[in-house]
């Protein structure tokens, strides 16, 4: 790689990870200008990369999604317990909704249909293959219940992966609580592990 392609390629992840940092706000505050000041780069150079704020937002969300990706399966291929991993990985996952407003997420993917069909894919075929690895591995040590086959839990996942893409504004708003995310992790474990017998 010559010298002018790694700048350049320096400068994008510079400028993406400087987004990153805005990420919490509405899609309407998030501000070229404010973009360029973090990355220490001109509102030009931005433009010349990405052409506009909604693709450096998808160039920024899919960096995201691979870095969750790479957290994810070390996660998984660690030493830690079953019922460890189950842990780190919904606080990864709620890690990443707190950078993230939902609202302004589900906006941008309302606007960009390769940005839904990337998310979705990310989900199916990423994500679902580590979470199955997982599974796999909790059933083996008799903590999951063997009737919930893979392929019903992928369209779990499905279907609550459409209901995220799919949310109206009062219910991203509501669901950026952090007792609204643990209820829903409680509800997704609760649903996958064995139930102690009385």
């Amino acid at each position: 790689m010559d010298g002018y392609k790694k700048r350049t390629l320096q400068k994008m992840e510079s400028i993406e990870l400087s987004t990153t940092e805005l990420l919490t706000l509405p899609l309407n505050d998030i501000k070229i200008a404010d973009i360029a000041k973090l990355a220490n780069v001109s509102q030009v150079s931005i433009y010349n990369y990405y052409g506009s704020k909604e693709a450096l937002l998808k160039a920024t969300i899919i960096r995201l999604m691979n870095q969750k990706y790479e957290e994810y399966q070390q996660v998984v291929s660690s030493d830690i317990s079953f019922n460890e991993k189950i842990k780190e990985l919904f606080i990864r996952k709620k890690q990443g909704l707190d950078i993230i407003n939902l609202e302004m997420f589900t906006a941008l993917m309302k606007k960009d249909p390769e940005l839904q069909e990337l998310v979705l894919d990310f989900t199916m075929n990423k994500s679902f293959k580590v979470l199955t690895s997982l599974i796999d591995e909790g059933r083996s040590l008799g903590l999951v219940r063997g009737e919930v086959q893979n392929q019903t839990l992928l369209i779990y996942i499905q279907v609550i992966s459409q209901a995220f893409m799919n949310m109206d504004p009062t219910t991203s708003q509501y669901i950026q609580q952090k007792d609204v995310v643990d209820e829903i992790m409680n509800l997704f474990l609760y649903g996958l592990l064995k139930q102690d017998e009385d």
